[in-house]
């Protein structure tokens, strides 16, 4: 819960000027917490303007009062609104503590005259302890009867929100750093064939020079810097960066004629598609008089001309961020990033805990025949489900074949009779939750919800229902549909449901009138730029209205494809990604290949996103004698596994269970730890080292193509380590060094360091790899790989250290308060123990 000395909210009317304002303008509102304070200027009965002052404690950030400087702006009824027209009054606010740690505050204002005089606005503002970031958004609203109409200005959409100024000298160079996340396929793998493509979204990042014109970025991260302070603005929406991907230029016709015939949409539509057509919103930036102004500006789809704003339609912003900090690092701007993405984006904080799935659709894929779908009865789940608990997996996902068909969200008649209770109490017994495969705007020609809803089937520009995931047309979600898509899903969480998977939530350019995305009086570009603004906003609504009815529920959305539209922020709002299935890879390869492509998210995401937001699935088998590789891929991110388990024996699946229990044991404790990274995936070696020093356990983890001997130092809390497992190393003051041998080309090593517990036991070294320890009821023990010596710190108070093993010898000193013990075992993979008597 929220803690008083962090967050404070006052609100007081004062009777003097306490800076430069109208004549009706006072302070009205004011929030604060450990690291700055805002306040918000404005009227409490006249007409007046809205504005507010920004103070950050203890720096030089230097932001001026927004004073003469909107900050927002729009065009409704044909005419231009912002916070400095003179028609505002101050009318209530509420306060809401979130789930998160934060508090939400609705400040409210009325127009108390001129042309849209009854028109409200709300300045939604969140806010968290130990952060300067604020989360907002804007919304239009009435409690009359009255309509008014947004409008375009110069034929332009026209609404900017927020709108963010900070001071800077003209002898201060400015630099602009725009972070797109969403660009399929921008650059060739770094293994393998290195002229191929990964089919994946990359980050990109573009760094410019500020100058004293406009400029547009998408982002939708930016940071602006002058040396001194920056300033870190995102937004929350969803879109790829381009088309690459989404069109065989083989099959394109002639003139503007499209035949897209990629994964997930097929059809004929006669208007051409561009990159711009995915830029819904971009960031605005600009410098002028020594004042940099940077706004979310909206572009296309934001709203229609004449759209209705009255006591049922209330418009809102889509939610933004921002945050101003010291200096001029990109890092800190990413912290920031990473930061809001784990802990202030999302309510839920479910989909953040670390957890590993198996996902059966691996083991659909190497089923012989037509046994796609069919494979999915019972027998088949339920050892699977077995094996899949030998691994220690926590969610076991049945993916497409266990619906009745697509669009009919229900257990398949003929192969599940009993429905999926069966299945929810096998999971049951081995403290599994059970998760579901949707494509949610997929539907069956044959089913009865089809033949009934045919205004809800999206046409291509010839009149034809577009063919989506497997040939199946699909419903506008963008309408009434939606809301019968959630009540499908409530009905399963009722039985069980805990993890949703979906899929194939594609660019399907519905222009369909009539809906919620425009009616017959628009014009087919007008109703489908609507609906392709509007498809990640219902989507995302659509996962907070299920978490709102499940708080436990976990959505992770299907990035897999160019076609997916949901690639943003907005999702990660309130679930995690599903970021690829088979990358330069194909279905069925065992081998480290398609490892290498699954790793290439964490590689080129590190420092942007979160990687425990990301999905993805590792075969763990050791049939191409990659095991612990996979394995350590899965460990390192995305957590998940797929293949058909009766291929692997039970030894491999239990020692990947006990691996795992390690990991999730770690993970637990490093979520907020930006990890770094030496090395591309491919190179030799390529090292992942994710530590948390105050806690003094992490993970760093290894990877080569190559045979070799490499040595990793890195500084660590001597005081708070217990030991490194699976290879040797020392500790000397406070510097780990790794001696990673790899014997065998292609091969990986999960140095997993290990917390004392206040217990003061700390093994400085080992010259063999330890891959057991354990310090319990005074009892010291661990096993070893191989023969050697190892060294090891115990403070005096727990006694004389005694060794049971006859064939290992025990020497020790004393210094200060520490018993300093030297163990040498004779034996290899000895299991070595020592009383620790008081």
């Amino acid at each position: 819960m929220i803690k008083s000395k962090f967050i404070l909210i006052l609100i007081f009317i004062i009777s003097s000027h306490t800076i430069l304002a109208g004549e009706n303008e006072k302070e009205i509102f004011k929030y604060s917490n450990n690291l700055f304070t805002k306040k918000f200027y404005s009227s409490t009965s006249e007409a007046g303007k809205i504005f507010s002052e920004l103070e950050h404690f203890d720096s030089n950030i230097d932001i001026p009062t927004s004073t003469g400087k909107p900050l927002f702006e729009f065009y409704v009824n044909k005419t231009k609104v912002n916070s400095e027209s003179e028609i505002w009054s101050f009318k209530d606010y509420s306060e809401r503590k979130l789930k998160n740690g934060g508090v939400e505050f609705k400040i409210n204002f009325s127009a108390i005259k001129g042309p849209i005089n009854g028109l409200n606005i709300s300045l939604v503002q969140q806010l968290f302890p130990n952060s300067t970031l604020v989360r907002e958004k804007l919304i239009l609203w009435t409690e009359r009867e009255s309509e008014y109409f947004l409008n375009k200005l110069n034929d332009k959409i026209h609404f900017n929100f927020p709108i963010n100024y900070f001071n800077s000298e003209s002898d201060q160079i400015l630099t602009n750093t725009e972070i797109r996340i969403a660009s399929w396929e921008e650059k060739p793998i770094t293994f393998g064939n290195k002229t191929s493509g990964n089919h994946m979204f990359y980050p990109k990042i573009n760094e410019t020079i500020l100058s004293n014109e406009v400029s547009l970025v998408k982002g939708p991260i930016n940071l602006i810097s002058n040396g001194k302070q920056s300033l870190f603005t995102t937004y929350e929406h969803a879109s790829q960066d381009n088309i690459n991907g989404m069109f065989d230029e083989t099959k394109k016709g002639k003139g503007k004629l499209i035949v897209d015939a990629m994964q997930g949409t097929k059809g004929v539509f006669n208007f051409e598609i561009n990159d711009e057509d995915f830029w819904f919103l971009g960031i605005e930036n600009s410098y002028s008089n020594n004042l940099v102004t940077s706004s979310v500006k909206a572009l296309r789809g934001a709203y229609l001309d004449g759209e209705i704003i009255d006591k049922n339609h209330p418009y809102e912003s889509v939610w933004t961020a921002t945050a101003y900090y010291e200096g001029s690092s990109i890092e800190e701007g990413k912290r920031i990033l990473r930061n809001y993405l784990l802990n202030q984006i999302n309510e839920n904080l479910n989909s953040r805990k670390p957890e590993f799935y198996y996902n059966t659709w691996g083991m659909q894929r190497n089923s012989p025949g037509d046994s796609l779908r069919s494979i999915l009865n019972y027998e088949r789940i339920f050892k699977e489900i077995e094996y899949a608990s030998e691994m220690g997996v926590d969610i076991f996902v049945l993916d497409d074949g266990w619906e009745e068909t697509q669009g009919i969200w229900t257990p398949n008649k003929k192969r599940l009779k009993d429905g999926l209770a069966p299945i929810k109490e096998k999971l049951d017994e081995h403290n599994m939750k059970m998760g579901l495969w949707f494509s949610p705007m997929g539907i069956d020609t044959s089913t009865k919800r089809y033949k009934l809803h045919q205004d809800w089937v999206i046409k291509d520009s010839e009149g034809n229902p577009i063919k989506a995931q497997w040939g199946h047309p699909a419903f506008d979600f963008v309408s009434d549909f939606s809301e019968l898509f959630i009540e499908d899903c409530k009905k399963l969480i009722d039985q069980g449901c805990s993890f949703m998977k979906w899929d194939a939530i594609n660019t399907f350019y519905s222009d369909l009138p009539n809906l919620h995305h425009g009616d017959s009086n628009y014009t087919s570009e007008e109703r489908r730029a609507r609906y392709e603004y509007l498809l990640p906003i219902y989507v995302t609504k659509a996962m907070e209205t299920l978490l709102e009815y499940d708080p436990n529920l976990i959505i992770e959305i299907d990035l897999t494809e160019a076609r997916r539209v949901m690639a943003g922020l907005a999702p990660i709002s309130q679930g995690k990604l599903f970021w690829m299935n088979n990358g330069a890879s194909t279905y069925n390869d065992y081998s480290t290949y398609r490892t290498k492509s699954m790793r290439t998210i964490a590689n080129e995401f590190a420092g942007i996103i979160p990687w425990e937001l990301f999905t993805y699935a590792s075969y763990p088998h050791n049939i191409k004698g990659s095991m612990e590789y996979n394995l350590n891929s899965s460990i390192l991110s995305g957590h998940g596994f797929w293949g058909n388990l009766d291929l692997m024996n039970s030894a491999d699946r239990k020692y990947i269970g006990e691996k795992v229990k390690t990991a999730k044991s770690i993970l637990e404790q490093i979520i907020d730890v930006n990890p770094k990274v030496n090395g591309r995936v491919g190179d030799s070696p390529e090292i992942y080292s994710i530590v948390n020093n105050e806690k003094g356990i992490g993970q760093i983890i290894s990877f080569t193509d190559e045979p070799i001997k490499y040595d990793y130092c890195i500084k660590i809390n001597p005081e708070k380590v217990f030991t490194v497992l699976n290879t040797p190393y020392s500790i000397v003051n406070d510097s780990l060094k790794l001696n990673l041998n790899f014997t065998l080309p292609e091969s990986s090593i999960n140095a997993s360091i290990l917390p004392n517990e206040n217990n003061q036991i700390l093994i400085t070294n080992s010259h063999v790899p330890i891959i057991f320890a354990e310090f319990k009821n005074d009892k010291l023990q661990y096993q070893v790989k191989g023969k050697g010596q190892q060294t090891m710190y115990v403070n005096r108070n727990y006694g004389l250290p005694k060794i049971k093993n006859q064939n290992s010898e025990l020497n020790f000193s004393v210094k200060d308060d520490y018993y300093i013990i030297d163990v040498t075992n004779n034996v290899p993979d000895e299991f070595i123990e020592i009383d620790l008597e008081k």
